[in-house]
C-alpha cells in the first residue's frame, strides 16, 4: 500500500552576499535547508580538470563542525550535482555549494538539502544545466506481510525505514509548454530504524519509486512556480 502527501513546500531565495545563487527549501515548518552556490570560479591548480568544472560540496550540520556524515553526504550530493549540471562547457573552473542545515537530521532534511541544491544553481544562473534534481522521502512501516509506503513522513520514529530518492527532470521543450519532463533515479539512499532488515522485493521497490516520482513532480512544480521559466532558461 502506498499512500501519503507532502507537507506544505516553502521556497525562498535569499541574497546572500559573496556567492552567485541562494535559495532555502522546506518540508513543513520543522525541515529546512539553505544552500549556495559560487561559480564557475577559478579552480586551484591541484583541483582543475582540463576538460570539465570541478563540483566541490559542503555540508555544514545545524550545530558543531562537519563531521563523518555530512562528509559523506558532501560526497553524494557532488554526484547528484554532477548528474544535474553540463561541466563540460566550463573546463579548468570550480563550482562551490554550500549547503547549511537549519534543521535536526532526519531523512526529510537530507531531500530539503538536495531541493536547496537545485534551487540555489538555477538562482545562480551562471551554470548551464541538463535538469534539475527533485527529492522526497518514502517512508516504509511493515506488519507481518503488509507493507506500507509513505510519502514525506513527518514523524520518522514511527517507521522500519525511509527512502530517500532524488530525481531528474530533464529540461526539454515540453518544460516549457506547461508539460511535465521525463524523469530518472540518479541517487537512492535507504535507512533503517530499531534495527530492521529491509528486504523489497521488484514489485514493492518499484511501488516505492513510483511513490518518490509522484512527489517530486510535485515539489518540481512548486520549483517552476517560484522559478519562473526566464529562470529556468537562463
Amino acid at each position: 500500500m502506498a499512500h501519503g502527501s507532502l507537507r506544505p513546500i516553502k521556497i525562498l531565495f535569499d541574497s546572500l552576499a559573496g556567492v552567485d545563487g541562494s535559495a532555502r527549501f522546506s518540508f513543513g515548518d520543522t525541515c529546512t535547508a539553505l544552500a549556495s552556490v559560487s561559480g564557475p570560479i577559478a579552480a586551484r591548480p591541484a583541483s582543475e580538470h582540463p576538460a570539465r568544472a570541478t563540483v566541490e560540496v559542503h555540508v555544514r550540520p545545524l550545530s558543531s563542525v562537519p563531521g563523518t556524515a555530512e562528509k559523506l553526504l558532501g560526497s553524494a550530493f557532488k554526484g547528484i550535482i554532477e548528474s544535474a549540471c553540463l561541466l563540460g562547457q566550463h573546463p579548468r573552473t570550480l563550482i562551490q555549494v554550500v549547503v547549511q542545515a537549519l534543521s535536526q537530521p532526519s531523512s526529510a532534511l537530507v531531500a530539503a538539502k538536495i531541493n536547496a541544491c537545485s534551487l540555489a544553481l538555477v538562482n545562480a544562473g551562471s551554470i548551464p544545466m541538463r535538469g534539475v534534481v527533485c527529492a522526497v522521502v518514502v517512508g516504509l512501516r511493515m506488519d507481518g506481510n503488509k507493507t506500507e509506503f509513505i510519502l514525506d513522513p513527518e514523524d520518522e520514529t514511527r517507521l522500519d525505514g525511509t527512502f530517500c530518492f532524488a530525481l531528474l527532470f530533464g529540461i526539454t521543450s515540453r518544460s516549457f509548454q506547461g508539460k511535465i519532463p521525463p524523469s530518472e533515479v540518479v541517487w537512492m539512499n535507504s535507512r533503517t530504524y530499531n534495527g530492521t532488515s529491509i528486504s523489497l522485493d521488484t514489485h514493492k521497490f518499484k511501488l516505492a519509486t513510483e511513490l518518490a516520482r509522484t512527489g517530486a513532480t510535485e515539489v518540481w512544480l512548486r520549483m517552476r512556480e517560484s522559478l519562473g521559466w526566464l529562470s529556468i532558461s537562463r
